[in-house]
């Protein structure tokens, strides 16, 4: 199977476990659409969970890339670079089945990446924040390895509470952005905020 083909499967079978959640969609149905055997589907990816990884990885790939290269079209600061990143996520999740985390939840080695890769995320959004302080658009007061861990806790307790079934992911993230994100911000970087979740995410 060559790299094209099988980020054609990774793809598709990424939307259908959103679409569907992850145990509506069967592996006869992924290797019909893809044209192939169920045997070569298992061979090539062992079994759902792992295809399932696959498909997380491919989709972390494609959302560092796209960040990447929106850094690489101009001269942005690292507060637009955070909003962008926010406004990425607010996409996925808006197209997402309701209990596609809980689907996810079910695996325990999908559930190992999944902690590997908050936890890079967690180190990368830490340090981006510390560089706001620099560019003067975060606040210089505020201990932001504390405050990570507050907000991921926050986000934890709004899946366990169904607060994600309550409410659109557009109020959830606008409310993530003025309470959390401007709470730390400089007045500079508060008005940056207002500006970008008017223009770009029509909050």
């Amino acid at each position: 199977m060559d790299k094209e083909q099988k980020e054609g499967i990774l793809d598709w079978a990424l939307h259908r476990f959103r679409e569907k959640g992850v145990r509506s969609v069967t592996m006869d149905e992924i290797a019909a659409h893809a044209g192939i055997s169920k045997r070569t589907l298992y061979e090539q990816f062992g079994d759902k969970e792992q295809l399932l990884i696959e498909c997380l990885k491919y989709h972390w790939a494609q959302e560092r890339q796209i960040l990447a290269d929106y850094a690489e079209e101009g001269n942005h600061n690292v507060l637009e670079l955070i909003l962008f990143s926010f406004n990425q996520k607010l996409a996925v999740c808006g197209n997402t089945y309701p209990g596609f985390t809980r689907d996810v939840m079910r695996y325990r080695r999908v559930m190992e990446q999944v902690r590997m890769y908050d936890k890079n995320s967690s180190r990368e959004f830490i340090a981006a924040l510390k560089l706001g302080v620099e560019q003067g658009l975060m606040r210089g007061d505020i201990r932001f390895e504390l405050f990570e861990e507050f907000l991921t806790a926050q986000m934890r307790l709004l899946y366990e509470e169904g607060v994600w079934r309550k409410y659109t992911p557009q109020e959830v993230f606008r409310m993530i952005l003025l309470v959390w994100l401007r709470g730390i911000s400089t007045e500079e970087g508060g008005r940056l905020i207002d500006a970008y979740m008017k223009n770009e995410m029509g909050f």
